[in-house]
């Protein structure tokens, strides 16, 4: 009874994987990305000061110093550069 059970997930596991690869085939064929979201084509980018990261300005956190913006790709980054400005 059990090897039944286990070959049962087992094979419900490996069509699985079969699944996610097709349509990840498929979905490269069409162009459009893995994640369900499509990249900003000719969007800018800044770099994170803490770490180095280039983040879209419009996802990124922020902090104003002196006039000027930062953008951060994390909480941590942010909280970092606070404690050293």
């Amino acid at each position: 009874m059990w090897v039944w059970l286990l070959r049962g997930v087992f094979l419900v596991l490996i069509l699985r994987l079969i699944w996610r690869f097709v349509s990840g085939l498929i979905a490269g064929v069409r162009g459009a990305p893995s994640g369900g979201r499509r990249p900003v084509r000719g969007g800018s980018l800044e770099r994170d000061p803490v770490c180095g990261t280039y983040v879209e300005p419009a996802r990124a956190l922020t902090a104003h110093v002196s006039g000027k913006t930062h953008y951060f790709c994390s909480k941590q980054c942010l909280r970092t550069f606070r404690k050293t400005a």
